[in-house]
């Protein structure tokens, strides 16, 4: 099987349905099909599979994108760099809109996009990169990188660039698993999503 199987709301158990609703009866609603929803995109159809963790990672998603210090410009070198690293070629794709609307460069992207080391705006973003291609491929931050993470982005801030790799580590992880493709089925104002991927409520 190509993809995982799509379920409809007939299929759902009672915590399944819970996060259908959350899907696409919540702010998530404009780009899931809203209440006429016959389906979800497909990586929303995956966490289905395990509920629990899709309402985990949902929760998480929004604290990321609502509440935390880290600017949405690092959010996204995050979103970027980690789905590149680890192949899911989809969730870069789809965030590549909302990095430009952060203000990343487009010689930037498609550098990331190439597996090539960027040409960075400032040390912040540098350091940001630095330490999600670290935590990727080590677990670990080098002394110096930690220093300096800890110096520009403080201990919150730290604390938020791995709670975010962790993130979208996940996302890349069921992305590549479950081979979620972008379906033509679904569609959104692109100025609404930009917004909401910014942390803009409606």
């Amino acid at each position: 099987m190509e993809r995982f199987p799509v379920l409809t709301k007939a299929d759902l158990d009672e915590t399944q349905c819970k996060l259908w609703d959350e899907l696409t009866l919540g702010p998530r609603g404009f780009y899931t099909g809203g209440a006429e929803a016959k389906r979800l995109p497909d990586l929303y159809n995956a966490w289905l599979q395990f509920p629990e963790f899709g309402e985990l990672m949902i929760k998480f998603g929004d604290v990321l994108r609502t509440k935390t210090q880290l600017p949405g410009r690092f959010r996204e070198l995050i979103v970027l760099t980690t789905s590149a690293m680890l192949g899911a070629r989809v969730e870069f794709d789809f965030h590549v809109p909302f990095a430009q609307n952060e203000g990343l460069s487009e010689v930037l992207i498609e550098a990331i996009r190439a597996g090539e080391v960027p040409p960075f705006a400032d040390d912040l973003e540098r350091v940001v990169f630095e330490a999600n291609v670290q935590l990727l491929r080590t677990a670990m931050l080098t002394d110096g990188t930690r220093e300096e993470a800890i110096a520009l982005l403080g201990y919150r801030g730290v604390t938020e660039l791995i709670a975010t790799v962790t993130l979208y580590v996940v996302t890349a992880y069921t992305t590549n698993v479950a081979r979620v493709k972008l379906a033509d089925d679904f569609s959104a104002d692109p100025g609404k999503l930009k917004d909401f991927f910014a942390g803009k409520t409606a």
